[in-house]
C-alpha cells in the first residue's frame, strides 16, 4: 500500500484538499428518516452463525442485529477514544517534533471525522433501542463502552511517557472497519438499508484519512530518541492488543444482560434463549472459537491479521503478542 510521507508537504496539502472536499454531513449524507428495518440483518454471518450452528431463521437474524449493534458501539467507543486522547496522544506529540503545518492540519481533519463517527454509530443504537422499545442508554448500557475505563488510561500514560500505542490501535481499528464494509459490499441488498448507508459512508471516509496513523508511526520514529524508540517500538503493539483483548472480551461478556429485557420485545426474547444455549457450553471452548473462528470478533482480537498493520510491524519492526492462529471462514448473508 502506498502511503504519504511526513516531509513531502505538497503530497499532505493535498491529501488534506481532498479529505475537506469530500467530507460528508451527518445530517445530509445519512438518511436517518428511514428509521430501523427490525426485520433485516445488519451483518452478514459465516456458516456456523458465529457460535450458534443449529440456529433457525429467527435466531440468525438475532444473531446478525446483536452483531451489527456490538460493531457500531465498538466503532463509536473506539473513534471516541481517541478523541479522548487527542491531548497526550496527539497535541502533545506534535508539539515535542519539528512538523510542518500539513500535518497538524491533517490531524484536525481527522479528529474531526473521527467524532463525526462516534455519533453516527451511537445514533443508530440509539434509533435501534427506540425500535426495540427499550432507553438507548439500557440498550448502549449493555453493548462496548470504554468510558473512563482502565485501558484509556493506560493509554494515556503509554503517550505521556513517549509511546505510540494508541496509533497501533487507530491504524488496526481503521483496516477493521475496512474489512467490516468488504463483508458487507456483496450482500447490501439485504441488509437494513440505514445501517448499510452508515458503513458505506463511514468507509469512504475511513479510507481516505487511515494513512494518518502511519504518518504518526513514521514521525515517532524520525524523531524519537534511539533508547525510547527501541523501547517503545518493540512493546507499544503488544501493549495495544492485549488491551483490546482484554477490552473486547470483558464487554462482550455483558450480553448477558440482555436477558433482563426478555419480556419487552420478541428480540430479546429470542436472544436469552440463546445466551442460555451459549452458557451451557465449555466456556474454553467458545473462547477459542471467539479467538480463531468468529467473524467480527475474531478479526477485532488480532490486530496484527490486517495486510496494512502487518506492513507496519515490518517496517518498524514491532513485536506482537502471541495469539492463536485466526481460521479465515467465508462469510455467507443471513437470510
Amino acid at each position: 500500500m502506498k502511503t504519504l510521507d511526513i516531509y513531502d508537504e505538497k503530497k499532505l496539502a493535498h491529501q488534506l484538499q481532498i479529505q475537506r472536499r469530500l467530507s460528508w454531513d451527518l445530517e445530509t449524507r445519512i438518511d436517518w428518516s428511514k428509521g430501523v428495518d427490525l426485520s433485516k440483518p445488519l451483518l452478514p454471518l459465516d456458516r456456523d452463525n458465529i457460535l450458534f450452528p443449529e440456529a433457525n431463521a429467527e435466531q440468525r437474524l438475532v444473531i446478525s442485529q446483536l452483531m451489527g449493534l456490538i460493531v457500531a458501539a465498538t466503532i463509536s467507543q473506539l473513534e471516541q477514544v481517541a478523541n479522548d486522547l487527542k491531548g497526550p496522544a496527539w497535541e502533545r506529540v506534535l508539539d515535542r517534533f519539528p512538523v510542518n503545518p500539513e500535518m497538524r492540519a491533517l490531524g484536525e481533519q481527522f479528529y474531526a471525522e473521527e467524532a463525526k463517527h462516534a455519533v453516527a454509530f451511537g445514533r443508530y443504537i440509539d434509533m435501534f433501542a427506540v425500535a426495540l422499545g427499550v432507553e438507548p442508554a439500557d440498550l448502549k448500557a449493555l453493548l462496548p463502552q470504554a468510558d473512563n475505563g482502565l485501558q484509556k488510561k493506560i493509554y494515556a500514560l503509554n503517550s505521556l511517557a513517549g509511546g505510540m500505542a494508541v496509533w497501533w490501535l487507530i491504524a488496526a481499528v481503521e483496516e477493521e472497519s475496512l474489512v467490516i464494509y468488504r463483508y458487507m459490499d456483496p450482500v447490501r441488498a439485504k441488509i437494513d438499508p440505514l445501517y448499510w448507508q452508515l458503513h458505506r459512508a463511514h468507509f469512504e471516509e475511513e479510507l481516505r484519512h487511515k494513512s494518518y496513523a502511519s504518518l504518526m508511526l513514521q514521525m515517532f520514529e524520525e524523531f524519537s530518541g534511539v533508547t525510547t524508540t527501541l523501547l517503545f517500538k518493540k512493546l507499544d503493539f503488544v501493549l495495544a492488543e492485549c488491551l483490546n483483548l482484554t477490552w473486547t472480551l470483558n464487554e462482550l461478556v455483558k450480553a448477558k444482560g440482555f436477558r433482563r429485557f426478555k419480556h419487552h420485545h420478541p428480540f430479546f426474547a429470542t436472544l436469552s434463549g440463546l445466551i442460555d444455549v451459549l452458557g451451557r457450553r465449555n466456556f474454553l471452548g467458545v473462547l477459542y472459537r471467539l479467538l480463531t473462528s468468529a467473524p467480527y470478533i475474531s478479526n477485532t482480537l488480532h490486530l496484527s491479521e490486517h495486510q496494512h498493520v502487518k506492513e507496519l510491524l515490518q517496517r518498524f519492526g514491532a513485536l506482537q503478542a502471541p495469539l492463536p492462529s485466526r481460521d479465515t471462514r467465508r462469510v455467507v448473508c443471513v437470510v
